[in-house]
């Protein structure tokens, strides 16, 4: 079980080695609003810091940096003997941050489970039961500002669904944090779950068209494929079955990219699930029990085969 104190003197520990370092914050790849808020906040006690992303940011988290006015750079770009080091927040894999092979990592903050966890920091905090990064920020710092404060409720909002993933000190800490951002709840989901773009909507459509489905070991899975937005999919379909199992096959990578989402009373852990089959199929995979993905080297069909077969495996066990 975590143990917040121990947390929070690691962090300091780090602190009072690295404070005044030259360090570069990074988030994982398609960096979401609870990495984007996390690293923006560290960067408020990290004077000489940079925060760096991998590739496009999430829908959601440039719109919340956009808000913030959050400036990034590349972490590709960066010259590694410039730096004293990395912070990583909100992954401890490389499989989600592979241009973090070669760089000193100074730090981990990560709430994800330990499947496919490769990454290996001097400090590392890693807390797998809080449901966001964002909540585990918000314990570590003290003196968190307005801004940094409003983004840590979106982060909290949105790697939490919702507060499906939520526990009890999920909700005092958010209640803390509403109060030193003066934001109300339907401001904070606005940039939590955004209105999504007309080719988002189309995308979902078109998933909700291809959907196939198997009743096996007591539930309805699902699956689909589409060209983009396979979470927002995911997410949609899952409202009505139990599991859904959502490819995007990408053809720059020459990668699948699956992502996986599951009703509450599911029993099998998603991110078991999408670390098998990431493995098996030549990529990587994990997440929440509720919510994982996954990037194999297989095409989508294969792909799908192989998450409905390993979930079906796991739920008869």
């Amino acid at each position: 079980m975590a143990n917040p104190e121990e947390h929070r003197k690691s962090f300091q520990d780090f602190l009072a080695k690295y404070g005044n370092s030259r360090i570069a914050i990074a988030t994982h790849s398609r960096a979401d609003p609870d990495s984007i808020s996390c690293a923006f906040t560290l960067s408020k006690i990290l004077p000489d810091s940079v925060i760096c992303i991998s590739d496009e940011m999430q829908e959601a988290a440039a719109m919340l940096a956009e808000k913030l006015e959050i400036k990034t750079e590349n972490l590709q770009t960066l010259r590694k003997e410039d730096f004293e080091g990395l912070l990583v927040v909100d992954t401890s894999t490389y499989a989600l941050l592979p241009e973090a092979k070669g760089w000193n990592v100074l730090c981990i903050i990560d709430h994800h489970r330990g499947e496919g966890r490769d990454m290996k920091g001097e400090f590392e905090i890693i807390n797998t039961e809080a449901p966001s990064a964002a909540e585990i920020v918000a314990y570590l710092i003290d003196d968190i500002g307005k801004e940094a404060a409003f983004g840590l409720c979106v982060g909290i909002i949105s790697d939490g669904a919702r507060f499906k993933s939520a526990r009890m000190e999920t909700f005092g800490t958010l209640a803390r944090l509403m109060k030193a951002a003066d934001a109300s709840y339907p401001e904070l989901l606005s940039y939590a779950e955004p209105e999504p773009k007309e080719e988002a909507k189309v995308a979902v459509l078109n998933a909700m068209k291809r959907v196939s489905y198997v009743y096996a070991a007591g539930y309805v899975i699902a699956t689909s494929e589409v060209g983009s937005n396979e979470s927002d999919a995911a997410s949609l379909i899952a409202e009505i079955a139990d599991v859904a199992f959502v490819a995007n096959w990408q053809d720059r990578e020459r990668e699948s990219r699956v992502s996986a989402r599951a009703r509450k009373d599911v029993k099998v852990p998603l991110n078991k699930v999408m670390s098998e089959v990431g493995e098996t199929l030549g990529g990587a995979g994990g997440g929440h029990p509720k919510a994982a993905g996954a990037s194999t080297k297989e095409h989508t069909k294969e792909t799908l085969e192989k998450c409905v077969e390993v979930f079906i495996r796991m739920a008869e066990q």
